[in-house]
């Protein structure tokens, strides 16, 4: 599952709320604001899939529908280098690789999260509120 994490971090994720920084830099809110892709200053469900279905493709290097051990191998080097704090996993059924399915159908826990009202998508007070929440940990206030 910290896999998924690391994936959405790199892609669009992230959605990792260690390091609050100014949208257009590309910290974590300028990953939440580009998985809004019709602008709407909302993020849906559906344009959260679509996030991880980039990640999926990025993550697959050799396009065969599978995440290997070598491809999150690989991928966790390059994300040790920006986040030693994250690490792997996703690999549901234990076969060594992560299917697209597997992949794509994980728990969305950070979409819940900010999902304050749970209606399936992150509105702009619900993204307010994380990046007042991202300012907070980063000051080191709770």
């Amino acid at each position: 599952m910290k896999f998924v994490l690391v994936a959405l971090a790199i892609v669009a994720a992230p959605l990792a709320l260690a390091y609050a920084q100014p949208a257009g830099d590309g910290g974590p809110m300028a990953r939440l604001h580009a998985i809004d892709l019709n602008h709407d200053g909302a993020i849906t469900r559906a344009e959260a899939r679509t996030a991880r279905e980039t990640a999926f493709r990025a993550l697959d290097t050799n396009n065969d529908g599978f995440v290997t051990d070598a491809e999150k191998a690989a991928r966790r080097e390059d994300a040790a280098k920006k986040r030693p704090d994250r690490g792997g996993g996703g690999d549901t059924d234990g076969d060594g690789k992560i299917s697209r399915a597997e992949f794509v159908n994980a728990p969305y826990r950070m979409f819940d999260r900010l999902d304050g009202n749970n209606n399936d998508v992150i509105d702009a007070s619900e993204l307010a509120a994380a990046r007042t929440m991202m300012l907070q940990r980063k000051q080191g206030t709770p």
